[in-house]
């Protein structure tokens, strides 16, 4: 029996999250058939189909984390500084826990922003013939940053034609995206300066190969003068923006691109104990002004999408931050559901309930329309017609 009905106090319908109380939905082959009242059933059952009732509880689509690393767990003591030594091996297992840990926690779409070793690749190709369990991936290979850059995720490059080299290797392995590191992501906390350690030449040669083969580029970026070359060479998605200025929301508001919004790296005090002494210093003396910020960028009513940076299972935090900031909830729900896929290239595949959309569906107690913190209780996830978690 293929057909399954799935009953609810409420399901969040299309692109726009519009609630139906007292729902069914209709599940074929791993597609949504159809959404209806749930009195239209009343006397007029479906033939070989089953059903599932949800009681108390919200339908909607599972959700997209738009800025994760498999490489990376967040929740191990000097996380970033272990990307230093570790293994493939060592990694490898680090990903295989963080995947199932997103998948469980309604996450059936991630977003990969640069691992090591071609992780992301492999995993992705290992999830689609379903050797292993996780979200659906995009993957974005490895990462390119200066070689004075910060950080240990990107690999270092010196020149346009490294660039150019590694985008291809990027392509020929088949990522889905290309991911460029220019400003560090801790910036000083007695500065308002940002450093960018990728030239002009270097982010338009990104995006013009990317370009070649319809590959999108997305860069860390927390403002400056980088945030101005990364907007006038062409990339698309700009990761983090911790430190939007007035100038750097009018640039942005006046370009094609998107902001990624990763706000609990700054505001969850609970990612402080797993980051070095200095970085923890960082993060806390920082808190304010990204605080700040990110409510600028909210306020202006840039578009944006969330993700976690690699905090496997909480990712329903990012949106309680954009609420909390002033994203009003539906906009916050959709930028991890409808406009996450969209901002993927997925948005005619998935990201919505709706007939002939991909079967992802995650059950939540609760209202997330009055209370966005229903996101932490996920007791179901269906990803492509199939039971994940019930």
């Amino acid at each position: 029996m293929n057909r399954l009905i799935l009953r609810a106090d409420m399901i969040l319908q299309g692109k726009e999250l519009a609630p139906v109380e007292k729902g069914a939905l209709v599940v074929e082959n791993g597609r949504i058939c159809d959404i209806f009242p749930q009195h239209v059933l009343d006397g007029h059952p479906i033939e070989d189909a089953r059903e599932l009732c949800f009681p108390g509880q919200t339908l909607m689509p599972g959700m997209i984390e738009c800025h994760n690393h498999l490489c990376i767990d967040a929740t191990l003591p000097d996380h970033l500084e272990l990307l230093e030594w570790s293994s493939e091996c060592q990694l490898t297992i680090l990903a295989l826990k963080g995947l199932e840990e997103d998948l469980l926690s309604g996450v059936t779409t991630a977003r990969c922003m640069g691992d090591k070793y071609y992780i992301d690749v492999a995993m992705k190709k290992m999830i689609q013939e379903k050797k292993i369990k996780g979200p659906r991936l995009l993957a974005a290979g490895i990462g390119m940053k200066g070689s004075h850059g910060a950080g240990y995720i990107g690999s270092p490059h010196c020149g346009a034609e490294e660039i150019r080299d590694t985008c291809r290797k990027n392509m020929k392995k088949g990522v889905d995206l290309l991911k460029l590191f220019v400003t560090p992501g801790v910036p000083d906390p007695n500065s308002s300066f940002v450093p960018s350690f990728l030239s002009p030449e270097e982010i338009a040669m990104a995006v013009s190969e990317g370009a070649r083969l319809g590959i999108p580029v997305a860069a860390h970026c927390i403002g400056g003068q980088g945030l101005k070359d990364c907007i006038e060479g062409g990339v698309q998605v700009i990761e983090h923006m911790y430190m939007a200025t007035e100038q750097d929301v009018e640039l942005l508001a006046a370009s094609n691109c998107v902001v990624d919004l990763t706000s609990g790296i700054f505001l969850d005090p609970s990612r402080e104990a797993f980051l070095s002494p200095s970085n923890a210093r960082k993060v806390r003396l920082n808190r304010p002004r990204v605080r700040e910020n990110v409510a600028r960028i909210l306020k202006a009513g840039l578009p944006f999408v969330l993700g976690t940076d690699a905090y496997h299972g909480y990712l329903y935090r990012e949106v309680e931050y954009a609420v909390e900031l002033g994203a009003d909830t539906v906009t916050a729900l959709q930028g991890v559901t409808s406009h996450a896929a969209d901002i993927c290239g997925l948005g005619h595949k998935l990201g919505s309930l709706a007939p002939g959309l991909a079967a992802d569906i995650i059950a939540v107690k609760g209202n997330p329309l009055e209370q966005v913190s229903c996101l932490s209780q996920v007791g179901f996830v269906m990803k492509d017609g199939t039971i994940c978690k019930q």
